[in-house]
């Protein structure tokens, strides 16, 4: 066995777990508004506990009405709830492979939102968990004592349901954590003041739940080891809270990070103190030493978490004693089957969460459904059933990007003859450029499974064929698949020297150099990865947006990484400004009625991309039965391009 310290059961309370890989609780928006599971969310946890993972902990959920935090979260708060979850239980404990669930009770408190709730949040004090939160309810101490009775309640209608343990959600600015902490806490009754009132209501809560559900039923609870925030809690003070919910009963921890508030402490040299979702900037295990650091001085298993991909970082962590379990979430929406292979020795095959938190973070903030860019198949494992077509048909892809990829290995699998054919010597399409900018390399990971995957196949791969209407009219295949992709759109600017001017795919692919100072025209996600490249190579780069803001569209903390990147390096930035014209080496840019010069002597065209569907009419005209996938149907993201390549693939 490879990793034979991560394949180590583990007793925790009355269960033992079978290794040491937790799959962390994730909110998923796959409940009914109501808070009532639903078959997809049923299939999608069976389907990680059919991966292997040792122990799965269940999404948080709400008791109360006031604590739900997004609004199709998962429920706990009535006999409904429980029945709809003990079927979850019943299948899961009915694999007969000894993988263990709990579930975690979550309240949202002063991170909840009128909006999702009708109700105003409550929280220890009246006071906004951020700037631009609502202002919520100061609790009562009648008010206090309901919730912890409330929690307490929920524990046992957990048991009820079949879980074989409870976590308590107490990271993260959510209500526990808001007692916690003197910013959020200015109580002067027993629930606030020191540290012994500040963490009554969770030991009060622990003494209640082990009372009811008994000392041996596993209880656990999930903190932030540091809050990464200004006057915020930091390691040793979390330590202490720890210690004093040992003492109450609990018989395990999750030691994550980060909290809501105040200002972030911290620069990108430890990017994860500064950016809380863990996007692809930031390192692997960037949170084991806050796990490791309690584990010194707790007695119950301390598990950890944070970009924790692959399973030889796990194996390490346990060997070198950081941790006693180990916690992946992303990754096992990416692959719920990466234990397995793990244990199989099939490391290859793991399809790589690559922290791109497109599908997954972007979607919660935006109260959507979670799904990823990696694994068309998440949230969708009961309506997929992958076998073998009734009729072999010949296959060709057109198009070696991701798109293409996905739809020529979800054909073959269906049984079909599939040729792949890409006119550019490699295939990768344009993951190979994506990876190249600061903070990207994660992309990688991707390309390189995909193509490992491709090579594990009898489809046949054609590179640098430019030409191809020729040979699909001699082949006569019975369906082609168009993924083609896009090009990138360039502007006529009165007065721009064609020799000056280039796009970012052309400085990405090595094409063009670039010389002198560089306008970069257009702030989205590629121009800003572009100014973030030039300006890493030393060179003087001016950002022009015509819209407010720069990196629109993008989750929060890659926007926060950009603007820290571009003060670092002196990125010159104009949003709400358009390109006039061009004189000689001066750029006149419009902000309102303001014109503004600046001297530049390249001009990068980052403003978007045109499908490259030339081929397509060609196709139809020539009676060629065609489905356009990914970028040549419209340029978007990975996340579409994946989808439409597995949905073309695996219909046929």
């Amino acid at each position: 066995m490879k990793y034979p310290n991560l394949f180590q059961p583990l007793q925790m309370g009355i269960i033992r777990l079978k290794n040491r890989l937790v799959m962390s609780p994730m909110t998923m928006n796959y409940a009914t508004e109501e808070g009532l599971a639903t078959e997809k969310l049923i299939h999608y946890y069976l389907e990680r506990a059919k991966g292997d993972v040792g122990l799965i902990i269940v999404e948080g959920t709400f008791f109360r009405t006031e604590g739900k935090g997004y609004r199709n979260q998962l429920g706990l708060s009535s006999k409904e709830h429980a029945k709809r979850l003990r079927k979850l239980t019943e299948m899961i404990h009915g694999l007969n492979n000894d993988v263990k669930i709990f579930i975690q009770i979550h309240h949202a408190g002063p991170r909840a939102n009128s909006k999702v709730t009708g109700l105003q949040p409550v929280a220890p004090s009246g006071l906004p968990a951020y700037p631009g939160a609502e202002v919520p309810l100061a609790l009562t101490e009648k008010g206090v004592k309901e919730l912890i009775e409330a929690h307490i309640e929920a524990a046992n209608r957990a048991k009820e349901a079949g879980f074989d343990g409870v976590d308590i959600h107490c990271a993260h600015g959510y209500l526990v954590p808001s007692f916690f902490s003197p910013l959020s806490n200015r109580r002067s009754d027993a629930y606030g003041g020191d540290l012994s009132g500040r963490t009554r209501f969770l030991l009060e809560m622990i003494h209640g739940i082990k009372e009811g559900l008994g000392k041996d039923f596993p209880l656990t609870i999930k903190v932030s080891g540091d809050e990464f925030i200004e006057g915020g809690l930091g390691l040793e003070e979390m330590t202490q809270i720890v210690l004093l919910a040992e003492q109450a009963g609990i018989d395990g921890v999750m030691v994550s990070a980060g909290s809501v508030g105040a200002k972030k402490v911290g620069d990108l040299s430890q990017a994860h103190k500064v950016l809380r979702t863990l996007p692809m900037m930031t390192e692997h295990g960037c949170l084991a030493p806050l796990a490791a650091h309690m584990k010194k001085a707790l007695r119950v298993p301390v598990i950890t978490v944070g970009r924790i991909s692959h399973p030889a970082l796990a194996e390490e962590i346990i060997v070198h004693k950081k941790a006693d379990l180990v916690a992946m979430g992303r990754s096992l929406l990416a692959d719920p089957y990466l234990p397995q292979k793990a244990f199989e020795g099939k490391e290859d095959e793991i399809r790589p969460c690559i922290a791109c938190n497109e599908g997954c973070y972007k979607r919660i903030f935006e109260q959507l459904d979670i799904q990823c860019s990696v694994n068309p198949m998440l949230g969708r494992e009961k309506e997929i059933l992958i076998g073998h077509a009734v009729e072999s048909k010949k296959i060709f892809v057109i198009g070696g990007g991701p798109a293409g990829l996905e739809a020529a290995y979800a054909a073959w699998e269906r049984g079909h003859k599939v040729s792949l054919i890409e006119r550019n010597k490699e295939l990768g399409g344009q993951l190979n450029l994506a990876s190249l900018p600061p903070g990207r390399k994660e992309i990688k990971r991707f390309t390189n499974f995909l193509l490992n995957r491709i090579k594990r196949t009898d489809v046949k791969v054609i590179t640098g064929r430019k030409g191809v209407m020729p040979f699909i009219k001699k082949s006569q295949p019975d369906v082609v698949i168009l993924a083609t992709g896009a090009h990138p759109r360039s502007q006529d600017i009165p007065g721009l020297q064609k020799s000056r001017a280039m796009t970012a795919w052309e400085i990405l692919a090595d094409e063009k150099k670039p010389k002198g100072a560089c306008l970069v025209l257009g702030a989205g996600l590629v121009g800003c990865e572009i100014a973030d490249s030039l300006s890493e190579k030393g060179m003087k780069v001016i950002l022009v947006e015509v819209l407010p803001e720069i990196a629109a569209g993008a989750d929060a903390d890659t926007k926060a990484y950009f603007d820290m990147r571009f003060k670092k390096k002196g990125v010159e930035i104009h949003t709400g400004t358009s390109l006039q014209r061009v004189k000689g080496e001066t750029a006149i840019l419009r902000r309102g009625d303001d014109e503004i010069s600046v001297e530049v002597r390249t001009l990068v065209f980052a403003v978007g991309a045109e499908p490259n569907d030339r081929l397509y009419n060609e196709l139809i005209s020539s009676g060629s039965s065609v489905i356009k996938i990914g970028d040549c149907v419209k340029p978007r993201t990975l996340l579409e391009a994946v989808q439409e390549g597995f949905q073309a693939g695996s219909t046929l």
